[in-house]
């Protein structure tokens, strides 16, 4: 009996139910594939949220370099007033009960030793690092769709070995049959070929539900109806790799967005250490506010304009140590982002070795299921000839099929592995699809 296939990918789709009838299928290249999916992935959008939020950081940033102005108004009833009569001059008061106050105030710093510049820089970095993220979430993305469309390419190419296999034994069904009506086979030879065509039925029924499993996985990253269907539209061959471990390794370290969004770390961690040692150095603060206002000698309960205007420095000459520690803690911080940067650079190059030895192992399994298939195919050509001179059991016949689906579907299989462990060596050298 043939071995009970399934797709190594089939992991990845997602179990969502019956699917209703399925609509035109749609041809779709790689990269129509992905980036059909990636335009309108919610993970995408909501990262694309983080550099919106990233922009409004900038502005606020660069807000404190300019003027704050304040509009204000006041009233205040004043019961006991200081008031008094002299002789032959008149009655006096120094102050109204009514008192009425509009102001205008604006303010502005000066000078703050880089704080300002140090800020609005550490949240350009904040975009980049959101920007970086963005970027990120789309190649995972891309990758994860990689499977499922090459999955698909995958089952396609095993139902055509099981579709000739079926149809060899539904013609050789129809020479038993005949011969066992002129009484020359037994019923269980015709039992044995239906068994095995019921089990190739079987296999295909689960590769045709790996498919609608994968395109349903495929329709939620891509918020498509999920009864939405696709063909594939690309190659699925085998093709040796021939790569330099040492030029992927450089690479990656100059391509790969994690190293990037390190850098940027490290650059937010620099800027922080700038910003925490400006913490105790001298602050220049100006202010002019304009209003208008009762309770001015002699008429007091008449309203004047009049302004003030104001230049003050302040200079944090000790402040507990407090700039001292915030400028070690960034110290650390940043030593330990080169620590990580330096363990990057580490699993970058051990993740293009291990991809390396995978693809190697697979070429070796490869070429040895090539031979295989050649000595099946010649066994299944001896066996048919015996057979037909009446040499041979159909059960032997059979084994011999079954010998020969086996070679050819484990090559598929290692030359689906072999595409993957590309597309991998593609991700772990930071390369885009």
């Amino acid at each position: 009996m043939l071995q009970k296939w399934t797709v190594t990918i089939a992991a990845l789709a997602i179990l969502l139910g019956s699917s209703p009838a399925l609509r035109a299928q749609e041809p779709m290249t790689l990269e129509q594939f992905i980036d059909t999916a990636v335009k309108n992935s919610p993970a995408v959008q909501i990262a694309g949220e983080s550099v919106a939020g990233a922009e409004f950081r900038i502005r606020e940033a660069k807000s404190q370099a300019l003027p704050q102005i304040n509009l204000g108004s006041s009233y205040t009833r004043i019961s006991l007033l200081s008031e008094f009569d002299i002789p032959g001059m008149g009655h006096f008061k120094f102050g109204t009960p009514n008192n009425l106050n509009f102001r205008v105030g604006a303010s502005e710093q000066v000078f703050t030793w880089g704080r300002i510049k140090n800020t609005v820089e550490m949240s350009r970095i904040g975009m980049d690092l959101a920007q970086g993220g963005v970027a990120l979430t789309k190649q995972t993305l891309a990758y994860q769709l990689v499977p499922i469309f090459y999955g698909v390419l995958f089952t396609r190419e095993a139902v055509k070995v099981l579709d000739q296999t079926i149809d060899l034994l539904e013609k050789k069904l129809a020479t038993l049959e005949e011969r066992y009506r002129a009484g020359l086979a037994s019923d269980f030879d015709i039992s044995l070929i239906k068994v095995q065509l019921s089990g190739l039925q079987s296999q295909k029924l689960d590769f045709d539900n790996n498919v609608r499993k994968m395109m349903m996985a495929y329709n939620r990253f891509a918020e498509r109806p999920l009864e939405s269907t696709f063909i594939p539209v690309g190659e699925f061959a085998f093709e040796p790799v021939v790569a330099d471990a040492k030029a992927l390794a450089e690479e990656a370290a100059a391509n790969r967005i994690e190293a990037k969004l390190l850098g940027d770390q490290r650059n937010l961690v620099q800027t922080q250490i700038a910003l925490a040692r400006s913490a105790n150095k001298p602050n220049v603060f100006a202010a002019f506010n304009y209003e208008f206002r009762n309770g001015f000698l002699p008429n007091v309960d008449r309203i004047k304009g009049n302004w003030s205007a104001g230049l003050s420095v302040s200079y944090p000459f000790f402040d507990g140590y407090r700039t001292s520690a915030q400028v070690a803690q960034a110290q650390v911080s940043l030593r330990t982002v080169e620590e990580q940067a330096t363990d990057q650079l580490r699993g970058f190059e051990l993740e293009i070795d291990q991809t390396l030895a995978d693809l190697k192992t697979l070429e070796q399994k490869i070429e040895i299921e090539k031979t295989k298939i050649a000595h099946a195919e010649k066994a299944l050509k001896i066996a048919d000839e015996r057979y037909q001179n009446g040499l041979l059991s159909t059960t032997d016949l059979v084994e011999a099929q079954d010998s020969l689906d086996s070679a050819r579907l484990n090559y598929l299989q290692l030359v689906y592995n072999h595409v993957i462990g590309k597309f991998n060596l593609f991700k772990a050298a930071g390369r885009k699809i």
